[in-house]
């Protein structure tokens, strides 16, 4: 009786130990984290389990924008050495010029509502950019200019202009859900729906030193006005990441991509101070354009009462895929009707993004 207790009390013994070893390897393997309704707003200045709002309500956030559009499409002449022959539409030689956009300040303005720290944060998002750029060249001795549209000049050219403006707008409703990985790396997965207006104008006058109305001093050159219009709306789908470094500190990166479905309009106007229309095309479709985004910065974060403010500064790029579009086409095109070529190319804006936010 004795023997069979004590290998009754030696199992019982042995299970024990197991659901212990169990229940500490369990405890071990998973971090555990407090309650929302004990986190401490102040503890904010080192790393913690602190999300990057509030429990809930409203937050705010103004952005200032310093982008510049870079972009291939913008080519307008070629500067020739005096042995090529400027009337050949076919053979070309020399230096190939384009407008090359400045760095231009925007706006993106933000609000929300955060309805739980577990649950979802829904933000109304505007963006809006105004970018603008222009080149110039003038002919040298010994070279000679031949623009790559239709101008009816032949070697007469003497000088030409180039500006191009771009106008950049988005708004977006967009829902955020957070995942907290560690006690000082927060994630956040993001999912909405854009609109998008996006346009650019451009202008190239080639000129001559030919005047045709003496007494008004006016030149004889050709104006070629190229623009175009996107409007769309689709669906957007990304993800940000926070890493609280202390001292109120912490990283930050975003990215999303949108698939935007819309209307392209564009139009191309070939006119002369000869009072002669070379040539009006007014060319459209419905395309998709998919959009790519990211964002790399730093910021830091103050909790004052129930408040916390914060301020931020990151570097980011916007790829609009092949969104631009110029038509380009040889010279007879304008007398018998050909359809030329199709030059497209994406609008890719980079800059600094730095904002200033508060959580209520």
């Amino acid at each position: 009786m004795m023997n069979r207790l004590k290998i009754l009390m030696g199992i019982l013994s042995v299970a024990a130990m197991t659901t212990v070893h169990a229940q500490e390897s369990e405890k071990s393997s998973s971090y555990k984290f407090p309650e929302y309704g004990q986190q401490d707003y102040h503890t904010l200045d080192y790393p913690s389990y602190e999300l990057s709002y509030q429990d809930s309500g409203p937050h705010m956030d103004g952005e200032f924008l310093y982008w510049q559009n870079l972009e291939g499409n913008l080519a307008y002449a070629i500067d020739q050495p005096a042995h090529a022959n400027p009337a050949d539409p076919v053979a070309l030689e020399g230096n190939l010029k384009q407008v090359t956009y400045r760095w231009d300040p925007g706006i993106r303005v933000s609000a929300g509502w955060k309805f739980s720290p577990d649950t979802m944060d829904v933000g109304l998002i505007y963006t809006h950019f105004h970018n603008e750029g222009g080149d110039a060249v003038k002919a040298r001795p010994g070279r000679v200019l031949k623009g790559v549209f239709p101008d009816q000049l032949g070697n007469l050219i003497s000088d030409i202009l180039s500006k191009a403006d771009l106008m950049y707008q988005l708004l977006d409703l967009q829902a955020k859900h957070p995942f907290q990985a560690s006690n000082s790396f927060l994630m956040n997965f993001l999912f909405g729906v854009r609109g998008a207006w996006i346009s650019q104008g451009w202008n190239t006058d080639y000129k001559t030193n030919i005047v045709i109305f003496p007494p008004f001093g006016t030149r004889l050159e050709t104006l070629v006005q190229n623009t175009w219009k996107f409007s769309g709306a689709g669906l957007r789908a990304g993800i940000s990441m926070d890493w609280f470094m202390g001292w109120g500190l912490y990283a930050k990166v975003q990215t999303s991509m949108s698939a935007i479905v819309g209307r392209f309009r564009s139009k191309q106007k070939i006119d002369s101070t000869s009072l002669t229309t070379y040539a009006e095309v007014h060319p459209s479709d419905t395309r998709i354009i998919p959009a790519w985004e990211i964002q790399l910065g730093l910021g830091w974060r103050k909790a004052i009462s129930q408040w916390v403010f914060k301020a931020y500064a990151s570097w980011e790029m916007n790829l609009w895929t092949r969104l631009n579009q110029t038509y380009y086409y040889p010279t007879e095109t304008a007398f018998d009707s050909k359809v030329g070529g199709w030059s497209r190319d994406s609008i890719n804006l980079q800059g600094i993004t730095a904002g200033i936010g508060v959580e209520f």
